[in-house]
């Protein structure tokens, strides 16, 4: 499967729209791409990935950029949102819903790591681990809307506010934990068109005497007061945990960050690579179930 994952994304990168950047460079966009690729897709260094011995037969006629050259580029706005186009056009080619889950993944590093945007946080109830985090915003579908990369104790309901800030909400339901009871959160929905619901941490408990925004008290209604409601809310609320599960799950997948990606900038383009893969993967099962 890895073979031919990197066979669609070679034809994608060489073959179809963009070549990369200007001919001026001697190593254009996409070959820098594709060599980031490699390493993602292996699990590996991308100085690894730059020996020319890794790399499948049919791609080694490919040059390659020295490692200092690579790193330069990789940290190049232009190839950061050409990577950003190949998730968008990864996922345009799979369904979407009206329903949306919103929630967060630890991403752990060792307690002692030297990694100065790290932070601790708390991972369970009298659980605390160091890391980061990934906040995603899910389709019911399962691909993956939006997401970000933040030091382990960063709010939830504070970076979700952030990162709907440039979608369409419009008709969408956006649905989350007890972490996501936000008023702020909910107006910020609201204002793009869609409706939170997040369960509170305290239910059937008082309001007290503060403002409540009217979504908030719409979506206290359908959890606490109608009988399905809870059952449909947590229903949605598994898809996030089993889209988390297929993102870790497949070979090229997302497992626990490696020694060698350290510092935000370098997990942010780690983990963009492989939700980019994934939406890929499911790209390709789309395609063959309906060839099928």
């Amino acid at each position: 499967m890895d073979g031919e994952i990197l066979r669609d994304l070679y034809h994608e990168l060489f073959h179809c729209g963009k070549r990369g950047l200007p001919r001026r460079c001697t190593y254009t966009g996409a070959v820098i791409v594709f060599t980031y690729f490699v390493a993602v897709v292996s699990d590996r260094s991308v100085h690894w990935a730059q020996d020319r011995q890794n790399w499948p037969l049919w791609a080694r006629r490919l040059p390659r950029p020295s490692y200092s050259q690579l790193m330069r580029r990789l940290q190049r706005g232009a190839i950061q949102r050409r990577i950003e186009e190949l998730n968008t056009s990864f996922r345009n080619h799979l369904p979407r819903t009206s329903e949306k889950v919103i929630d967060g993944k630890a991403l752990i590093i060792g307690a002692h790591s030297k990694d100065r945007d790290a932070a601790f946080g708390r991972l369970a109830e009298s659980v605390w681990g160091r890391g980061y985090k990934l906040h995603a915003l899910v389709d019911s579908a399962g691909p993956i809307d939006a997401f970000e990369i933040t030091p382990l104790n960063a709010g939830e309901a504070t970076i979700a506010r952030q990162m709907i800030e440039s979608l369409d909400l419009r008709s969408i339901i956006v649905r989350g934990d007890a972490n996501y009871d936000s008023n702020p959160l909910y107006e910020s929905v609201a204002h793009r068109g869609g409706q939170l619901i997040a369960a509170r941490r305290k239910p059937r408990r008082s309001l007290g005497h503060h403002p409540q925004h009217p979504h908030r008290l719409l979506a206290i209604k359908l959890l606490e007061q109608s009988p399905s409601g809870l059952v449909h809310h947590d229903h949605y609320r598994d898809r996030v945990e089993q889209v988390f599960a297929h993102l870790t799950n497949l070979s090229f997948g997302l497992s626990p960050l490696p020694n060698w990606v350290r510092r935000l900038d370098r997990i942010t383009r780690w983990i963009r690579v492989k939700i980019t893969l994934d939406h890929l993967f499911l790209s390709l099962a789309v395609t063959t179930a309906r060839v099928a």
